[in-house]
């Protein structure tokens, strides 16, 4: 009798572990990660601002990835050959699926190269590229105007995402591009709704393996405060850029865990060099001579970064930040103030509505009231921002440059070069010189000889002093304890939500 009685509790405790185990596995993975900033389009040839990529990067396949070390790797392209320097024909890896269904082919590839070329995030990214024709229905040959040293680079960005052409083509012409594109990534688009709570969920038929989480939920929270509120709530799992006065919260609570980021960012004081007084290069100089970098990473950044002698991330494949020798000398400063007869001269700092960039933008300020110089801070909507300094009616810029790539003339020409004045040159800098050094840079194959290049170009930006490189700073992010596995690439950045898991408990 006893034995029958132990039977049975056997089978019903086995009946209910599998019953457990069952209701274990159907109960979903989410993971919702905060955003400081509403995307303005999902359409990743459109836009190159940080709150659409981060996204994005996540939904689309590019042509080539790079890896932790920074080389030039497969993906959407299972190989390719340089016929001549400027002909690259790509060989189409097989059997990648677009979220609806359909089989990427070399159709595809062909409509969305030709298609960068007409759209802003996009066209900065393949501006050496002619045109792309299909030869089969696996490859595809790219004509360059000239040799291209970093285009290979370039096409590992998100603006450079591969997508579907019939389905582009109909969601152009209905207007629904924006919130509705299908890409071939490890996640694929749920709801976008009015943006400000997009939803993600994992594609099964991601040629790298289905992610291990089921959907992916991107969060707007712009109030810093509100942010470390949801976090530990638990309404957000991952929150990226944690004030520093916040890390110790986020050690002392054992249902969180704090990660320290890498990045490939630079914070800089940008200077508008088409601003009669702006235009003597001893004013920028005193300027730049005046900033206490070092106090601002210890007092803002807690001593999570490094003093920025160029503003090109030493990360950055031809990265140069040996010009610390004059980085701070106040009484230099103040001296070149004095006898130039600058003092009392108004200036105003122009930024984003960032709290700890504001902080920033407060001891900048003290800085330069030191040697004589009245600064004023004005907080722009990011839109109000672009508009105004794009038009060059500022006098300073404090902002962050965000790098995905390792190569330096993907910053350097955006930023610098005279071709970029009334785009991304907010500084409207102009040094034949300077051009000249990137332009040949950026048709030398040999990796040595192009460090050399930029090595050049910095030094003749570190003496023309269009912007004051800052800060290179680490990442703070705050995250659920829960979330195991949290992994990124540290050359570009772009954050591996596919491969992160979260622990049921």
């Amino acid at each position: 009798m006893k034995k029958r009685v132990f039977v049975v509790i056997g089978l019903l405790m086995v009946i209910l572990s599998a019953t457990f185990t069952r209701e274990k596995k159907q109960i979903e993975k989410v993971v919702t990660v905060a955003q400081g900033a509403k995307p303005k389009s999902l359409d990743p040839h459109m836009y190159n601002e940080f709150s659409s990529m981060a996204i994005t990067e996540h939904m689309f396949g590019t042509l080539v990835y790079l890896d932790d070390e920074g080389n030039v790797v497969p993906r959407t392209a299972s190989s390719w050959e340089y016929i001549t320097p400027t002909e690259i024909i790509f060989t189409i890896a097989e059997g990648i699926k677009f979220h609806n269904g359909e089989t990427l082919t070399a159709d595809d590839v062909e409509f969305s190269l030709n298609r960068m070329l007409e759209k802003p995030a996009s066209r900065a990214m393949v501006i050496d590229m002619e045109r792309a024709e299909k030869i089969d229905e696996r490859r595809v040959k790219v004509y360059l105007k000239k040799k291209s040293a970093p285009f290979l680079s370039n096409l590992a960005t998100p603006p450079t995402a591969i997508l579907n052409k019939k389905d582009t083509l109909k969601r152009e012409e209905d207007g629904t591009m924006g919130i509705a594109p299908v890409g071939t990534g490890p996640f694929k688009l749920l709801s976008w709704g009015d943006g400000e709570k997009i939803v993600l969920e994992g594609f099964e038929n991601y040629s790298e393996g289905a992610p291990k989480i089921d959907k992916l939920v991107f969060r707007l929270i712009t109030d810093a405060s509100s942010k470390m509120m949801a976090l530990e709530t638990g309404e957000i799992d991952i929150a990226y850029a944690i004030a520093p006065i916040d890390y110790q919260l986020v050690e002392n609570n054992p249902k969180l865990q704090l990660i320290f980021k890498e990045t490939t960012t630079t914070d800089y004081l940008g200077i508008n060099m088409s601003k009669e007084i702006l235009k003597d290069p001893e004013l920028r100089k005193a300027i730049s001579y005046a900033i206490d970098k070092k106090g601002i990473i210890e007092a803002i950044y807690l001593g999570k970064g490094t003093e920025a002698g160029s503003v090109v991330n030493p990360s950055i494949f031809g990265g140069y930040n040996n010009f610390k020798d004059e980085s701070f000398n106040p009484e230099l400063a103040a001296k070149i103030v004095e006898e130039k007869g600058y003092k009392g001269t108004k200036l105003k700092i122009l930024m984003s509505e960032n709290p700890i960039r504001f902080q920033v933008a407060q001891i900048i300020q003290a800085n330069l009231k030191e040697i004589g110089l009245d600064i004023s801070i004005e907080m722009l909507e990011m839109g109000a921002l672009l508009q105004r300094t794009t038009a060059g009616t500022h006098d300073l810029m404090l902002t962050t440059w965000i790098l995905g790539v390792t190569d330096a003339d993907t910053l350097l020409t955006p930023l610098l070069h005279s071709s970029s004045i009334g785009g991304g040159n907010r500084s409207r800098y102009s040094n034949p010189e300077f051009d000249k050094k990137l332009e040949t840079a950026r048709k030398e194959i040999n990796p040595e000889k192009r460090r050399e290049y930029y090595k050049e170009a910095q030094e003749i930006v570190a003496q023309d002093v269009p912007v004051i490189p800052l800060v290179y700073k680490m990442d703070g992010i705050g995250m659920n304890s829960n979330i195991k596995n949290f992994q990124y690439n540290k050359s570009t950045m772009r954050n591996r939500f596919e491969v992160i898991d979260r622990e049921i408990n």
